[in-house]
């Protein structure tokens, strides 16, 4: 991607994988988070190892692996940077409130305790869950030029968001697993940098077919 306020973070494939890894983390993190909060099947999973040794081993493992919750934000936001910057301000607006996750969950984790100072920020990772899915709205709205199906389903962020947490019983954790596959599906389908309509210019800069097709894959 080259131009003025363009954004950079690997190809696609890498963002992609990046996506995946932030959805990953999320699940395998969530019985060691919400093993009495979650859905029945997130308590068995808590109940057997590697969960439960781990558990077992840190004093406190629903604040430790809640704030680490974090890094599935940043690695979910980073892989829909590129992708989001070209779809307008709405697109920028819902990548960066992805972003502001991976540092609003953890001081809302470390904020559990009733005598810590900034107790009232547990659980602020909610309302910004709910904004991240107002955003998705908007970011349908200036993806212009986007597929329209793409665009349907950046405007369905707040459902999917939703459908994670009934799937696991618990947010954050269900909700990113949720966002990762759509971000993995947004950041394969977006247009890549230069292309209108989502349609490949085979003939753009000389580049013969294979050559356009490529760059967008890796775009």
């Amino acid at each position: 991607m080259s131009g003025a306020g363009a954004v950079r973070v690997g190809p696609r494939p890498g963002r992609i994988a990046l996506a995946a890894a932030g959805g990953a983390w999320a699940l395998v993190s969530l019985p060691l988070t919400a093993a009495d909060w979650g859905a029945p099947w997130v308590g068995q999973l808590s109940r057997i190892d590697p969960w439960r040794s781990v558990r077992a081993a840190v004093d406190e493992p629903y604040i430790l692996f809640g704030a680490l919750a974090g890094l599935s934000f940043l690695a979910i936001g980073l892989a829909l940077l590129p992708s989001l910057w070209r779809g307008g301000w709405g697109g920028r607006v819902l990548a960066a409130l992805v972003l502001a996750g991976a540092v609003v969950t953890p001081a809302s984790y470390l904020s559990t305790p009733e005598e810590s100072p900034l107790h009232a920020l547990w659980g602020s990772e909610g309302p910004l869950l709910v904004l991240v899915g107002l955003a998705g709205i908007a970011a349908a709205f200036t993806a212009r030029g986007w597929p329209t199906w793409l665009r349907v389903l950046l405007g369905a962020t707040l459902p999917v968001l939703i459908a994670g947490v009934l799937a696991t019983g618990y947010y954050p954790h269900g909700c990113l697993v949720a966002l990762a596959i759509e971000a993995i599906v947004v950041v394969a389908a977006a247009p890549a940098a230069g292309v209108p309509n989502g349609r490949r210019r085979a003939s753009q800069a000389g580049a013969s077919r294979p050559d356009a097709a490529r760059a967008d894959f890796e775009r």
